[in-house]
């Protein structure tokens, strides 16, 4: 899934504003911390009860809504027009398997141990920015990038028990996260916020609404209603608090702050359904909370060398 923080779309939208209100940033960013708790802790809640494709259903359909009125105060029509369909097609597909596998995870194995191997994400983005940036990685990066296995393997601990469903689905969806990220950076320079965001959740709605036609509706109850839909109005706010947050603050700042949500998660799983997260469990966080902490820095320091190299003489 990706849930954890990456920059927003549109680069330009962040220039002006980059670190000038650095405590805003970080307010806004646990915001959207605080949100993707409670849409981690519906899924489980409701997971039990109603199939995938139903809480996917309304967690598109409400944000793809919420989207629309953002565009239609912000250029109408204009502001959904692309010119790269196929760019947006592969960031929005990516993200909707990330964040079904991400849902799918979640009713299956605890959350903690779901969210920690969702984080692995930007490990898997240091190595798919080789073949889909042409980006060189150097061996620092590539140590950050084995941290990071290391950790997920601990959580997952494939030798130890028969590896879970719910296990793979967590590593597929920070596998697909991390395609949505290499994809949002190639939109960066010329896409916008909305556009990205209403195209991903219009299509996952679509998408969503088909499956639960071919498989069948579980009728609510009106609390679970009321629950279900909670669920959607979280999922937009939540989304723009994150691209929000990186307009006041920068991202080396965000990124060690974004691992908060590994507490956040296994507090939700303690207090509502008793899951203790094991000493190798929390390693292993640790272990890919640095790994990801490195390879941002790592890739912030590359990038201001980068910038302050001459231009090739023509």
């Amino acid at each position: 899934m990706s849930t954890h923080a990456t920059k927003p779309t549109n680069a330009t939208e962040t220039v002006s504003h980059l670190g000038d209100r650095p405590l805003l940033g970080v307010t806004l960013l646990m915001g959207c911390l605080i949100a993707m708790a409670g849409i981690s802790a519906l899924v489980k809640l409701l997971g039990t009860d109603y199939p995938i494709q139903q809480l996917l259903m309304f967690r598109f359909g409400i944000a793809a809504l919420i989207f629309l009125c953002l565009a239609s105060r912000n250029g109408g029509v204009q502001a959904l027009k692309t010119r790269r369909p196929f760019d947006h097609a592969v960031r929005t597909l990516c993200g909707i398997v990330s964040l079904s596998a991400y849902f799918y995870a979640i009713t299956e194995i605890p959350i903690a141990d779901a969210s920690a191997i969702s984080y692995a994400a930007p490990i898997f983005v240091v190595v798919l920015s080789i073949p889909f940036l042409g980006e060189r990685i150097g061996l620092q990066r590539w140590l950050a990038v084995l941290a990071g296995f290391v950790g997920m393997l601990l959580i997952a601990r494939p030798g130890v028990m028969s590896l879970e469903v719910g296990y793979i689905a967590a590593i597929a969806s920070a596998l697909f996260g991390a395609m949505v990220v290499v994809w949002l950076r190639r939109l960066a320079k010329t896409e916008k916020t909305i556009t990205s965001g209403f195209y991903y959740n219009t299509t996952g709605a679509l998408l969503a609404v088909g499956w639960v036609l071919l498989t069948g509706w579980t009728t609510p109850s009106a609390t679970d209603l009321a629950l279900l839909v909670l669920l959607g109005l979280l999922a937009g706010p939540q989304q723009y608090l994150l691209a929000a947050s990186f307009r006041f603050a920068e991202a080396s700042m965000l990124a060690p702050l974004d691992y908060a949500f590994l507490i956040f998660a296994a507090v939700i799983g303690y207090v509502f359904w008793g899951e203790v997260p094991t000493l190798i469990t929390w390693i292993g966080c640790a272990i890919i909370a640095a790994s990801g902490i490195f390879a941002a820095y790592r890739e912030r320091v590359v990038s201001g060398r980068q910038k302050l190299q001459p231009p090739p003489v023509t």
